[in-house]
């Protein structure tokens, strides 16, 4: 049986750039209507927060909306706040057309996305600081010392997430897939609930 809404989409997008082979599709677990940990809020951080953030921002909500059993308008409800801004981000900016395009691929929206920069708020009300890079983890400590949980690697230790900016739209693509992948190995651990196959 297909999986259904988002996680579907996520399917056939891995199956279609797969060539038709879904040996390798992404396959969520069911969703999880349980409680997360009180007050979980993740703020992903890149360089001008138009590419590589948002789109970690709009996957990462609508996959902690299917493990949830919710919509991502209802995250805050449950306790879960995802955010993303950039160390040298301009206020106000769109995000990039591609971004855009491939969020809207696997379902997610990018469309009212303006870009911000990091402040001290923004880090004092994260659980979590996810850095697509190692540079983005140094200039945050460098400007903000002290200030909200340490910088994590979204990557972990394959290190840095590179930047499509000024690739064409598979080079989005190739990131989001990056994305999606490490996101399914941390979420549930970040959401406290089981991970895909976990008895």
């Amino acid at each position: 049986m297909f999986p259904t809404g988002f996680v579907h989409k996520l399917y056939l997008y891995r199956r279609a750039r797969a060539g038709g082979d879904s040996g390798n599709a992404f396959m969520p677990a069911d969703p999880i209507p349980e409680a997360v940990p009180s007050g979980t809020s993740i703020l992903f951080v890149c360089t001008g927060n138009t590419c590589r953030s948002p789109l970690a921002e709009a996957l990462c909500r609508r996959l902690a909306a299917d493990r949830l059993g919710c919509t991502p308008d209802e995250l805050a409800a449950r306790g879960v706040v995802i955010r993303s801004a950039g160390v040298a981000a301009m206020p106000g900016d769109e995000a990039a057309g591609l971004a855009v395009e491939v969020a809207r691929e696997l379902g997610a929206d990018l469309t009212d996305h303006r870009s911000r920069p990091v402040n001290p708020e923004l880090l004092a009300d994260a659980t979590r600081v996810v850095a697509m890079t190692r540079m983005h983890a140094i200039a945050l400590a460098m400007h903000f010392p002290g200030l909200g949980p340490v910088p994590e690697l979204l990557c972990g230790p394959e290190g840095d997430l590179d930047d499509p900016l000024g690739g064409d739209l598979d080079v989005y693509r190739d990131c989001a897939e990056v994305i999606l992948r490490h996101l399914g190995r941390v979420l549930p651990e970040w959401l406290g609930t089981p991970r895909s196959g976990a008895a």
